[in-house]
């Protein structure tokens, strides 16, 4: 086969470079011609390939470079006929594309104001984007991280069978150090680190995304006594002025060196007590197996994509999303004291020693030259013009196209203008199907009189199950989406989802305690753990930058475990389900309007239940992740806040209720949060 392998820029320390050359030298090994484009090339060139470097000016940002180099691109290969051209970075035109990168329209555009898609790079990268996995691209995607994939296919509905999952990714060239006490020595020694201090290491080009300045101000807030014999070195390339600037501000510029891009990770991994890797985003992350097998302990973020590698191997801690600093700098301090690292260690060498973390090359170029033979014996089709997409989960691909599925009869659940759910069985599976069939002009210019976005159908529930996934908070199981385009007022779409089995909502299980309240040892701390659950979810929940709008118990399904015959936490799980008015924004920015909604949502639902004083701080306090005194000073203002709008509307409700029904409710204020 003949082979153009496109890359913008090749450099020798790259995670992305790196696994672009071992590709290259597979398909070379298989005897195919390969062709490599790039705008610039550092380093030894491989031999047996045809390399093309496209070199252009340097004026302009990234994004104008890249489209210069694209347009380039163009040109040269339409000189020469391919059997296959292949992206490692996003452009138009791939019949494959090797999907290192996160998801820009999913990761990168959100953090930035709305102005922000106005701007030219923002324009630019989001073409790129959607012409490799929008449903209207024949891209195919050799894909590495399934969280990222579900990314994609949240935001471009890009269809299942164009993704080829592969292996997580381990080079040869960089197994672990074999003489680690004698390479240990000998590396702190050239970095002038003595054997008994502390040696970090933050390895990746790319600083910003990596979240340097995260491990800076981590390593600026250890206790005295750590930050005394804690040292920091860097490694990656990229500019390190900003960064160094940071290290002298936070004073910890004496304990922080650069190193620059280097070859020699596994000696630099041997030499280390633990690797952080902050990042703010990272589709893989090799350099988090490579410290796993080499026996370096690894504290990272849920962002990358290969972060639950060091939850499987028990091999370090991984920091759940919304990215907290106060958290990265708890768990850094207590990890250098820790006598799990011996064990984390020990763990990542066994984690490392499987040999199937080093085929990802040969399981690659078995997908392109499995993609190449199925384009050559196969004509291709015409798609039918619509003005609809759809995504369906593998096991509903029967259930048609979007007006079929609109169509779709089972047993009524809920109905209201507009809107209406199902329960369907298929294969001898429920699920639950969710249509929109418009809301209406007038629904539309109330909201934005109220300077409200109006709900036009079922995206926020699909944007919002994904993004609660992404948190690591129990929810909807999503198996299908699909929205036509038109008229906002009367726009059509649908959600559908698994059904959650042995569950009842929280309102309807905790309603037995206004009889009995829980006595028993278990029964209490089950209600404690509820409780415990419902902050942390709400925290987690705004400090994303997100809030529910109807966060009331009734829309949170318990599945009750037990264990030795008594109810356990262990055992058990809460899901927070409709989600259909659930608003996004960027992590940290929730108006405090809308914290306060959903937080007294959850009082006025519990008013009812009997519980104590002590309950109620309990909550308080979780929520606020800060001492009670503490909280109850600084955030005085927002409790008052939250309990006269929970008691407004428990005030409503006994207003509809029979007066024989009143019950007298258990108020914030009674809970002392007033002086």
């Amino acid at each position: 086969m003949k082979l153009a392998l496109c890359l913008y820029k090749y450099f020798p320390y790259g995670g992305l470079q790196r696994d672009f050359l071992r590709i290259l030298k597979e398909c070379h090994q298989r005897g195919h011609s390969v062709h490599v484009y790039t705008s610039e090339w550092q380093g030894e060139r491989p031999n047996g390939v045809v390399l093309h470097v496209l070199r252009s000016s340097r004026i302009g940002g990234n994004h104008v470079r890249d489209r210069r180099f694209f347009s380039r691109l163009q040109k040269a290969l339409s000189n020469t006929q391919f059997d296959a051209v292949i992206g490692f970075n996003k452009m138009p035109g791939l019949d494959l594309y090797y999907g290192a990168d996160f998801c820009y329209l999913g990761r990168t555009a959100p953090q930035h104001r709305p102005l922000y898609r106005f701007m030219p790079r923002y324009r630019h990268h989001y073409a790129f984007e959607r012409a490799v996995f929008s449903r209207d691209s024949e891209t195919q995607i050799l894909s590495l991280s399934r969280r990222e994939k579900s990314v994609y296919q949240q935001y471009y509905g890009t269809p299942e069978e164009r993704f080829h999952m592969l292996p997580a990714t381990l080079d040869f060239d960089r197994k672990p150090a074999t003489d680690r006490s004698g390479i240990r020595a000998s590396i702190r020694q050239d970095l002038n680190v003595a054997s008994s201090d502390i040696l970090l290491f933050f390895i990746g080009s790319g600083f910003k995304t990596k979240g340097l300045d995260r491990a800076l101000m981590a390593l600026a807030h250890l206790p005295d006594d750590l930050a005394e014999q804690t040292h920091l070195v860097i490694v990656g390339q990229d500019q390190a002025g900003p960064y160094q600037r940071l290290a002298q501000k936070l004073g910890v510029a004496d304990r922080v060196q650069f190193l620059g891009g280097r070859t020699d990770i596994p000696d630099l991994l041997a030499a280390g007590d633990l690797l952080i890797h902050p990042a703010h985003a990272e589709n893989t992350g090799t350099v988090l197996l490579e410290a796993i097998a080499a026996g370096l302990p690894v504290i990272a973020t849920d962002v990358c994509g290969y972060a639950d590698h060091i939850v499987k191997a028990v091999a370090g801690k991984v920091l759940v999303s919304p990215f907290d600093q106060d958290e990265l700098n708890r768990e850094l301090a207590a990890a250098l004291v820790s006598a799990d690292r011996d064990t984390w260690s020990q763990n990542g060498q066994r984690y490392g020693a499987d040999p199937n973390l080093y085929h990802m090359p040969t399981s690659a170029v078995d997908a392109i030259e499995s993609a190449v033979q199925r384009r050559q014996q196969g004509a291709p089709t015409e798609k039918p013009v619509t003005n609809s997409w759809v995504y369906l989960r593998r096991d509903l691909d029967s259930l048609g196209d979007f007006h079929q599925i609109m169509a779709v009869e089972g047993e009524s659940f809920r109905e209201a203008p507009g809107r209406k759910t199902v329960r369907f069985a298929k294969d001898r599976k429920n699920y639950f199907l969710k249509t929109h069939t418009g809301v209406g002009w007038q629904e539309i210019i109330k909201n934005l009189f109220y300077f409200r976005l109006p709900v036009l159908g079922a995206m926020n529930e699909w944007h919002g199950a994904h993004h609660l996934q992404r948190l690591g908070i129990d929810t909807l199981t999503l198996a299908g989406y699909g929205t036509e385009s038109g008229n906002p007022a009367r726009r059509r779409s649908f959600i559908i989802t698994d059904e959650i089995l042995d569950t009842q909502s929280l309102e309807e299980f905790c309603s037995t305690w206004r009889k009995r309240p829980p006595r028993q040892a278990h029964e209490i701390r089950y209600k404690r753990w509820l409780i415990q659950s419902l902050a942390q979810i709400a925290r987690r929940l705004h400090n994303s930058g997100a809030n529910h709008r109807d966060f009331y118990l009734v829309h949170f399904l318990l599945q009750p475990g037990v264990v030795n015959g008594k109810l356990h936490a262990d055992a058990s799980r809460i899901f927070v389900i409709d989600l259909h008015r659930m608003q996004l924004r960027r992590p940290g920015h929730t108006p405090k309007r809308w914290k306060i909604k959903d937080v007294a949502g959850l009082h006025y639902s519990s008013m009812d239940l009997g519980l104590t004083t002590r309950d109620l701080l309990r909550f308080i306090r979780l929520y606020s992740q800060a001492p009670l005194r503490e909280t109850l000073d600084r955030d005085r203002q927002f409790w008052k806040r939250v309990e006269r709008r929970a008691n407004r509307l428990y005030a409503a409700e006994q207003r509809r209720l029979p007066a024989s029904n009143i019950v007298p409710a258990q108020t914030l204020h009674s809970a002392g949060t007033q002086p």
